[in-house]
Formats: C-alpha cells, structure tokens, sequence
C-alpha cells in the first residue's frame, strides 16, 4: 500500500491524492483493511500515517533514472538539506552526496540522483537512505524486493522497561532489521503500541510504547512471535 500511494503523491502536479480501501473491518476477517474487527490497528495503519504524512520524502524510478522527490502538502515551504546515500546492508557506504530542497507550500520538488547511487554493485546487498530535516524525513530504497535480498541473520539489543500505563521497548540494531513490529494483543487482546513498521540500520536504536492494562511479561516483549521483522520471515 505503501508503493501506491508514494508513487502517487510523487506525482503531485497531475494527482491530487488517492482513496484507501477500507479503513475498518466489520468482523474478524484476513484483509487489506488497516484496522481488525476488534479495533485493532495493523501495521498498515502505520504505514498510511506515514505515507500521507504532509511532508514525504521518497525515491522514486523515473525515465532517466531514480529520483528524490519531496512532497510537501503543508501550508508553509520546506527548506532543508538532504543527504542521499547508496549503502550496502551491512551498513558500509558506497557512495553519497546532498540535495537541496526548496519546496513551496503544496507543491513537489523532484531531484534526478547521479549515476554512482542510482546504480547498485549488488543489487541483493544495497540500499538507498535519503534524510532531510536531519533524520525527520527519511526513506529507504531498496534494491531488491524483500524475498530477493540477502537479509543477514538478525542480531539486536532489546531492553524493556515499565512506564505509566505499559511498557517502553528499546530495540538496538547490531543488523539491518527490516519493518520491526511489535505485536503486544498477542500477549494481552487489549494492548497496543504506538509504532509499527521500522526499518533500522545497523546500531541503530528505536523505542516503542506498548500499552496495557496488565504487566506483560517483558522477556515475551522481545522475542517471537511479539517482536518480528522481515530478517525472521525471509529467512526462516
């Protein structure tokens, strides 16, 4: 859902925007709505905050290549430095440069990338990061679809710690990890959590609040089948 809707917006001079089906499940059910029948967010949810987010960043195919184009549907200009960088999944760079954004209020700005991070040596083994705003923005393209790449073995750092209401949950990268998400209702049907869908990069961290109305089981928290990423489910 999210490859439609950014290439859409990325198109914002001919179109205006685009219409999701369905928001919301009537009964328990396996579809593409982005809420389940008990109310439930799904990782699409997610997604959608972040696609149709008024600022979007993301990298594009175009006739002469891959693009970087921001999308800007906020009433005031977006004026930023991006940085673009071609790196392999192991997180060593391969090549990198920086791209100013001017963009007026609900406009589009589209930027050609240059040959070196446009084209990959190892398709199976590289990405594209593009940031603005330091990390604010930030999209990821890659090269090969998810059951094509050579995801290494995940390796990470997890730690959970109680807050008012629920649990924080800190997972540390020491691998790229692609969409982590937590999936706390299979703990507890009533619980939640407040991010979905984050890809990290190796060393880094991201921190995600769950909340429940009883203490779950912090080890639980951290491991399948409540912490899952797309490493677990291409190679298992």
């Amino acid at each position: 859902m999210t490859l439609p809707v950014e290439h859409f917006r990325s198109h914002r001079d001919v179109c205006a925007g685009t219409i999701v089906w369905q928001l919301n499940d009537c009964w328990p059910v396996t579809s593409w709505s982005a809420v389940d029948g008990d109310g439930r967010r799904k990782p699409l949810w997610y997604a959608l905050r972040r696609a149709y987010a008024d600022r979007l960043l993301t990298v594009q195919p175009r006739a002469g290549g891959l693009a970087v184009i921001a999308v800007n549907d906020g009433p005031a200009p977006w004026r930023a430095s991006a940085s673009v960088t071609r790196l392999t999944l192991a997180g060593e760079p391969r090549a990198k440069t920086t791209l100013e954004l001017d963009v007026p209020a609900y406009a589009k700005v589209e930027l050609a990338l240059p040959a070196e991070l446009a084209r990959p040596e190892e398709a199976r083994r590289e990405l594209l990061v593009a940031e603005a705003d330091g990390t604010a923005e930030r999209t990821l393209w890659f090269f090969a679809e998810d059951r094509d790449a050579d995801w290494p073995a995940a390796r990470y750092d997890a730690s959970v710690e109680p807050v008012d209401g629920g649990h924080r949950v800190r997972v540390t990268a020491r691998t790229v990890l692609r969409d982590v998400t937590l999936f706390p209702d299979r703990l507890d049907p009533a619980a939640d959590v407040d991010e979905a869908l984050v890809t990290l990069l190796p060393g880094e961290s991201a921190t995600f609040t769950v909340r429940a109305d009883a203490p779950l089981d912090p080890a639980a928290l951290t491991t399948r089948p409540v912490l899952r990423h797309v490493n677990d489910i291409v190679t298992d």
